[in-house]
């Protein structure tokens, strides 16, 4: 848990309270105000200390017929009885039940707290009745129909919320002759909305479940950008970033928005044509929020080509050697992807066939044989590759006298 070292001391140490006297002995936490590193077990340099108060002893919720109890509703009554693993300090006979704020930027000895029970004789003469599996361990019980709801309202109207939900319950012990102990048994609670839950502690905290579905166009050509849209729930205004991948391959990747959905654009060459299986991916935020992911499904079509040819001259004499230029282009595909051949026809005649390299840029000026005098129409056809589709330029008048 972070620590920082600057406190809110107004919350006070140890908060005081006032107690109640059933049982016969008032109880209340102990008191500090003023500079609390003046405290011997904190000090500016030992921000991440723990609380020397808190002991080894565990502390239970149970049933009024002694059955351990781990959840519940926040508007319900606490559960009936709260009792320590085992003894707190020798030869106490009283107990109450206080309920603290966990705070990251606050000292544990230092979280706010309130009292949520009255305090109660655990052995001897006048014990409060317990259930059997409570015998012989400081107990108290939570009578007064006292909720999670109290305590957490109580925190919110004095600005003392706590780290990600997450409250501590400490169980101190007294006696008629050494008055309340600092020392206290302890457990946490997390609560989620209207319920709680023990937990290990607020470093343990349970990043929230996360859910994410995705929708994607059936089909788009290569070449051609397109989105997908991501509706990521339960991660509220945690942030975190969505990636789209196709593999192991980060196709394109954006950061949440607040209000879950984000539209990621991908470009148009990333995936080479065929049926391509996507994964939609919300990465989570470490302590916040758990990962999540959708699949999905799209068909990258060859990208539509345009081929287009330039005689050098519409008219030549019969013993010069004609010449074209062609072209070869497609929308949002880079000059360097036209691979292939070009074909010069003369009608239905194959004249003439090239090879398209990249470094050809999808252009080449082709040299064609002596054609006979005549009217001639002269076309080209780009073959295609495995991502542009075959095209066939216009006819051309060539005149060779």
């Amino acid at each position: 848990m972070k620590i920082s070292k600057q406190k809110r001391w107004g919350a006070a140490v140890g908060l005081a309270l006032v107690a109640s006297t059933v049982g016969g002995l008032a109880v209340a936490a102990p008191e500090f105000s003023g500079d609390p590193t003046s405290l011997a077990w904190y000090t500016g340099d030992e921000a991440t200390i723990d609380d020397p108060a808190r002991t080894a002893v565990g502390l239970q919720l149970y049933d009024a017929s002694g059955v351990e109890v781990t959840s519940g509703s926040v508007t319900a009554a606490l559960p009936a009885f709260a009792a320590a693993g085992g003894t707190v300090r020798a030869n106490d006979t009283h107990a109450s039940l206080f309920v603290h704020a966990a705070q990251s930027g606050t000292a544990a000895g230092a979280w706010p707290g309130v009292q949520a029970t009255g305090t109660d004789r655990f052995t001897g003469e006048g014990a409060v009745t317990a259930p059997a599996p409570l015998a012989g361990r400081p107990y108290v019980h939570t009578a007064g129909g006292y909720t999670l709801a109290d305590a957490v309202a109580a925190f919110d109207g004095a600005g003392q919320g706590s780290f990600s939900g997450v409250y501590e319950l400490r169980l101190r012990t007294s006696s008629a002759t050494k008055g309340v102990t600092d020392s206290y048994a302890s457990a946490y609670v997390k609560v989620t909305g209207d319920q709680w839950a023990v937990v290990s502690g607020p470093e343990t905290n349970t990043p929230a479940v996360t859910q994410t579905a995705a929708t994607a166009p059936g089909s788009s050509y290569y070449g051609k950008a397109f989105t997908v849209t991501a509706t990521v729930t339960g991660a509220g205004s945690s942030g975190g970033t969505v990636a789209v991948k196709y593999g192991s391959t980060v196709l394109a990747s954006k950061a949440l928005d607040a209000d879950g959905v984000i539209a990621i654009p991908v470009s148009g060459v990333k995936l080479a044509p065929g049926v391509r299986a996507l994964t939609i991916a919300y990465g989570g935020v470490a302590g916040q929020t758990e990962p999540s992911q959708a699949t999905r499904s799209i068909t990258i079509v060859k990208a539509k080509s345009a081929t287009v040819g330039k005689l050098a001259a519409t008219t030549i004499s019969r013993t010069s050697y004609p010449k074209i230029t062609a072209r070869v282009t497609a929308t949002g595909v880079p000059a360097a992807t036209f691979t292939g051949t070009f074909t010069v026809y003369d009608g239905s005649r194959a004249v003439k066939k090239v090879t398209l390299t990249a470094a050809n840029l999808g252009k080449l000026t082709i040299t064609l044989p002596k054609l006979a005098r005549g009217t001639h129409y002269i076309s080209v056809v780009y073959s295609g590759n495995s991502k542009v589709a075959k095209s066939t330029s216009p006819k051309y008048k060539l005149v060779v006298r």
